[in-house]
């Protein structure tokens, strides 16, 4: 009697482990995946809200619009504007503003036409990897220095279903937005920048 009394608290006891690393594991995966859900909304609200890229009348305009800064991409000629008021302006690149400024960190993003108000972005389908896009900040008197780091890989055919998000931290980025084939919105065309060096003016 005593012998089926020891098995029986042995097997009572080996099945309280086996409970108990369960729920010990099922805790563990509890706060794994807490874990992940708080980082997916960290990073979901270090994005801006979506943005249609090739239509951005409807973007509310900040009060800290960027008027009079300047956009140079030598190997296009162009020297123009930086406005964050309207996109059809001439000789001006029009900021998004949920994107960050020029040189902070996260993604900055300027769009222009590459058919109509000046064609600024008709040939940016030319720049290379390396090629250099400069923006002066006359108000703070910095001048940043970005490097072209992709161009032609990244065409949004479905920019209506999936818009734009422009990162809020991160490493300092630039993104050259135009509409592609030129003269038609049927995708959007991104170029990638990465800030290479900030110099005084």
């Amino acid at each position: 009697m005593r012998k089926y009394r020891l098995y029986s608290m042995l097997i009572i006891s080996f099945c309280a482990l086996i409970c108990f690393s369960v729920l010990w594991i099922s805790y563990e995966q509890s706060q794994e995946v807490a874990k992940a859900q708080t980082n997916l909304k960290k990073y979901q609200e270090s994005r801006s809200a979506p943005v249609d890229p090739l239509d951005p009348s409807s973007a509310s305009v900040s009060s800290s619009s960027i008027i009079n800064d300047e956009l140079i991409i030598p190997k296009l000629g162009v020297d123009c504007t930086i406005s964050s008021v309207t996109v059809n302006a001439y000789n001006t690149a029009y900021h998004y503003p949920e994107s960050v400024d020029p040189g902070m960190p996260g993604e900055c993003g300027l769009l222009s036409h590459r058919t109509t108000y000046s064609a600024l972005f008709r040939y940016i389908n030319t720049l290379k990897v390396g090629d250099k896009v400069i923006i002066k900040d006359n108000s703070a008197k910095k001048e940043y220095t970005y490097v072209v780091t992709s161009n032609g890989d990244d065409v949004r055919w479905d920019y209506k279903e999936h818009p734009i998000q422009f990162a809020k931290s991160g490493e300092a980025r630039l993104l050259l937005v135009s509409c592609h084939p030129p003269g038609h919105k049927k995708a959007a065309w991104v170029t990638h920048c990465k800030l290479q060096s900030t110099s005084n003016i």
